[in-house]
C-alpha cells in the first residue's frame, strides 16, 4: 500500500459528519445507540469481516419486565464501507457483497476509490533510490503527504528520492442501496439503487449527496420505528 491513510481518513470524515447528524436527532440514547466503527470486526455464524467503516444501531428495550436479567441488546448493521485504490475496486465490491449477503439489515454500501496515474510500486531492490533511502536518516511521515494546490481541491504527487510514491488522478465516491427485494445488486447501475460522483479533480457530488441525504433520512426513520416498537409514549419519540 502507498504511505497514505487512504482507508482511515475518508472514513473518518464520514464518521464525523454522521456523528454530527445523529447528535442532532432527539432520540433516547439509553434505549438506542447509533455507532460508527472504523476497522472493527463484524461477524455472523459463518464468517468475520473487518470493513473500513460500518454503522450499527443497538436497541435496548426498556427494563419493565420485573425479571432480574436484562434483555440482551440487539445490534443491527445498517451501513458498510470500503476505501482503497481503484485497482482494488473489484476486491472491495466482492468484500462488500459477502458482508451484505451475511447481514440482511444493511441498507447502504459505500465505496471510495482512488485512481492512480501510475500504479504504485516500491523502489526496486538495489536501485539508487533504495540505496539513498537506506543510507539516509528515517523520513518523517509528513514528507509523504501530497502538497495541496492553493484555491483548488487538487493536490500534487509525492516524489522522494526520484521515486513517485503516489500520484492520485481521481477520487470517486460510489453508493449502493439495497433493492426492494432486500438484496444488493452490485452489477446494476440503476439510478434507484446506485450513484457515484467525484471529489477530485472535479467536485461533482450532486447525485451522491442526494443519496447520502436519503440514507440519513432512512436512518432517522429507522430509529423512530425502533422507539415506536418499544411501546414508548408519543411524547418520548
Amino acid at each position: 500500500m502507498p504511505p497514505l491513510p487512504i482507508h482511515e481518513q475518508p472514513a473518518a470524515h464520514l464518521m464525523k459528519a454522521v456523528n454530527n447528524f445523529t447528535e442532532a436527532i432527539p432520540y433516547n440514547r439509553l434505549l438506542i445507540n447509533i455507532t460508527m466503527h472504523l476497522n472493527h470486526h463484524i461477524q455472523n455464524k459463518d464468517f468475520t469481516n473487518i470493513p473500513d467503516l460500518h454503522l450499527t444501531v443497538t436497541a435496548q428495550p426498556p427494563d419493565d419486565s420485573g425479571f432480574d436479567e436484562m434483555e440482551i441488546a440487539k445490534l443491527i448493521l445498517k451501513w458498510v464501507r470500503e476505501s482503497g485504490l481503484s485497482s482494488d475496486t473489484d476486491c472491495m465490491v466482492r468484500k462488500l457483497s459477502i458482508t451484505c449477503n451475511g447481514h440482511q439489515d444493511i441498507n447502504y454500501a459505500f465505496v471510495m476509490s482512488f485512481k492512480e496515474r501510475t500504479r504504485w510500486q516500491q523502489p526496486k531492490e538495489g536501485s539508487i533510490t533504495t540505496q539513498q533511502l537506506c543510507s539516509a536518516p528515517s523520513l518523517d511521515y509528513e514528507e509523504f503527504i501530497p502538497a495541496r494546490i492553493k484555491k483548488s481541491l487538487k493536490f500534487g504527487l509525492v516524489e522522494i528520492a526520484s521515486h513517485i510514491w503516489i500520484d492520485i488522478s481521481e477520487v470517486r465516491y460510489s453508493i449502493y442501496k439495497c433493492g426492494t427485494d432486500g438484496r444488493f445488486d452490485f452489477n446494476n447501475k440503476d439510478a434507484a439503487t446506485f450513484t457515484e460522483g467525484t471529489l477530485h479533480p472535479i467536485l461533482q457530488m450532486g447525485d451522491t449527496e442526494r443519496m447520502l441525504d436519503d440514507a440519513a433520512v432512512n436512518l432517522k426513520r429507522y430509529t423512530v420505528s425502533l422507539m415506536e416498537g418499544m411501546g414508548l409514549e408519543e411524547s418520548a419519540i
